[in-house]
């Protein structure tokens, strides 16, 4: 699997040097855009597809109607957003400020579209959009591939798109046995709630569908409905590329989200991604083989960050792999929740780069090529408090100082070599550090002893486990032999006599 992903991230390496735009879209200056001024007319022309390849509504458009904000308990309302629509495979280039979203239709459409973000500042200025949304019906829609290459320095916030039932206005009582009595009052009195489309109208939706878990939904749960959970939200696979920055700020949610695989790659390009929830994630759960949920990462740089306001987040959620093959990774999870810097029901596989996770609890690190050591305390350490690592030598393995609180502390570098180790709390340190990790150290003195690998059950990691089978495998041949030699031997003798 990894020499593939590294083949096809020198492709595509190849392929952005070498990328023009068809688009060049400057924010600054939008007059060269066409833009519906009523929902009337962009409505006639959707309808005899004669939309334009890029242009530019003040609403969203779902396929039926515009989107609303729908609360349970109050009335909706109808999202005011100027909004660039994109729905053709082209390379688009865009640059300047932007006060609004970015969506883009990739329904019927093949080929590539291409975003290339070269010194953007978008804010949606709103909690109810994301700042990018790139959609489809189907979730798994592989005729359009979506890369966001990022060139100079981009700044993008926005909020999330909440849920909009898609249940059949007309079907309404067929889910009534989904909720319980303590919910079903509030089921029957909001039918305009939950069944905001007839089942001839659902067909014409443009967003994917999503079945909630029939166990224990809630008021304001549709047990269908379509959200977009991220700053940046993907319906299909979605790709970044480039040797640029791009900081991500989330309102209230996500950072980047993606309903299919998520990948950053080409080995470059610096990422800072702050969120209410999850940083990253790709949110589709496991129902066969044919699911794509991956995260794939190759960078320079990234920083997933729950914001310490948040109530809850994994810093990288993945609800299939999560392969981590390059780069300076920075992934702390919320201080308090019970989540984690990296999370995978799946599988992590650590192949490269220098990682520092913090969090409440600890998913298992599967098969990995490089090593990796993973610190469980039972007592959390405070915000900034200095955590000194050393090794069976006395040499300091890494050192850390975060802003939040944890229980559990991933490290893995590709020089990271240790037998044993003690975790020591507190004391002074002189040196270089970024983001809390520190990559040159000076001076270390004082601090106490909190973790000794020696005086605990510790859990030994892939590379080790591999060695320890190997011995024990010889171990079982040998004696196996000797106990061959053994008994032919006493056979030899006994023929003697």
């Amino acid at each position: 699997m990894k020499i593939i992903i590294k083949f096809n991230i020198i492709i595509l390496f190849i392929f952005f040097i070498n990328v023009k735009a068809d688009y060049k879209i400057n924010f600054d200056n939008l007059n060269n855009i066409f833009e519906y001024e009523n929902y009337n007319d962009f409505i006639k022309d959707y309808k005899a597809n004669k939309v334009p390849k890029v242009y530019i509504t003040n609403f969203l458009f779902d396929g039926v109607s515009k989107v609303k904000n729908m609360d349970l308990d109050k009335p909706s309302d109808e999202i005011i957003i100027k909004v660039l629509n994109i729905n053709s495979a082209d390379n688009y280039e865009l640059t300047g400020t932007f006060k609004g979203m970015i969506s883009i239709n990739t329904n019927n459409v093949k080929g590539e579209i291409n975003i290339i973000l070269n010194g953007v500042n978008i804010n949606t200025d709103s909690k109810k959009v994301p700042a990018i949304y790139i959609y489809n019906k189907n979730i798994n829609y592989l005729d359009c591939k979506v890369t966001i290459t990022i060139g100079k320095e981009n700044y993008i916030e926005g909020g999330r798109l909440k849920k909009v039932s898609l249940m059949p206005s007309n079907e309404l009582t067929k889910y009534e046995e989904y909720y319980s009595k303590k919910n079903i009052d509030n089921y029957r009195n909001n039918p305009n709630y939950y069944g905001v489309y007839t089942s001839k109208e659902l067909e014409n939706i443009l967003f994917a569908k999503v079945e909630a878990d029939k166990k224990g939904l809630k008021d304001g749960d549709p047990y269908y409905f379509y959200k977009a959970s991220g700053v940046i939200s993907s319906d299909i696979d979605l790709s970044f590329n480039g040797d640029g920055y791009l900081k991500v700020v989330s309102k209230n949610n996500e950072g980047i989200e993606s309903k299919a695989n998520l990948s950053f790659l080409g080995g470059k390009g610096d990422y800072e991604i702050i969120s209410y929830e999850d940083s990253l994630n790709t949110t589709t759960e496991k129902i066969d083989d044919n699911t794509r949920n991956d995260i794939v990462i190759d960078v320079n740089s990234l920083v997933a960050r729950i914001n310490l306001e948040a109530k809850e987040g994994d810093a990288i959620d993945s609800n299939g792999k999560l392969i981590i093959n390059g780069g300076n990774i920075y992934a702390f999870a919320h201080p308090i929740s019970e989540d984690t810097g990296l999370d995978s029901p799946i599988g992590i596989y650590l192949n490269g780069g220098t990682i520092i996770a913090t969090g409440n609890k600890a998913d298992e690190i599967d098969d990995s090529s490089q090593k990796y050591l993973y610190i469980k305390l039972d007592d959390s350490i405070e915000e900034n408090s200095l955590v000194v690592v050393k090794d069976q030598n006395n040499k300091i393995i890494f050192a850390y100082k975060g802003d939040r609180t944890y229980k559990t502390l991933l490290y893995s570098s590709p020089n990271l070599d240790y037998k044993s180790y003690k975790v020591y709390s507190g004391g002074e340190i002189k040196g270089k550090e970024t983001n809390g990790l520190y990559t040159n150290i000076d001076s270390y003195r004082g601090g106490k002893i909190i973790y000794s690998s020696d005086d605990n059950n510790e859990p030994i990691n892939s590379t080790d486990k591999s060695i320890i089978i190997y011995i024990i495998v010889l171990v079982i041949v040998l004696m196996g032999f000797i106990i061959s030699s053994y008994i032919r031997s006493k056979k030899e003798k006994e023929e003697e006599f």
